[in-house]
């Protein structure tokens, strides 16, 4: 994981300079908001909040970087059904997590990212099929809407 003298942010420009890719001041403002984050944001939500960082980013320019920094394997994103996408720093520039929502208040909760791994290796197993449950959020009810 990126450490705080090597922050996702000088991470991120080192590794798209190693690509060959260009080092935008949209692509860095993206790693920038969602490294100061654990909200779970949209794509227009981190298109305002790079604004502010940078004024004169426009949020197309944003969603260019989001997408960009998807394909890169930098930033990723999970489909929270009627809740939209969110997005949030990949690989090793944030630890793995899964996201769970709760279909009665909405809340989302992250929950480590292994928490699934027996389910993915006997699926794998039996079925050979590769299961990417970070993608998506697992629904059910949360504790306060449960009791």
């Amino acid at each position: 994981m990126a450490t705080a003298s090597n922050g996702p942010v000088d991470v991120t420009a080192q590794r798209l300079r190693e690509r060959g890719e260009r080092v935008t001041p949209a692509r860095l403002a993206v790693v920038e908001v969602l490294a100061n984050t654990e909200e779970h944001l949209s794509a227009e939500q981190i298109g305002e909040r790079a604004e502010q960082l940078r004024p004169g980013i426009h949020r197309a320019t944003v969603y260019r970087a989001l997408d960009a920094l998807g394909e890169f394997g930098l930033v990723t994103h999970v489909h929270l059904g009627r809740a939209g996408t969110t997005y949030h720093l990949a690989g090793d520039l944030a630890p793995r997590h899964l996201h769970l929502r709760c279909s009665e208040c909405g809340k989302v909760l992250d929950v480590a990212g292994d928490i699934l791994d027996p389910a993915r290796r006997k699926v794998l197993r039996e079925l050979g099929f590769h299961l990417a449950p970070e993608q998506v959020a697992l629904v059910g009810l949360c504790k306060d809407c449960f009791a």
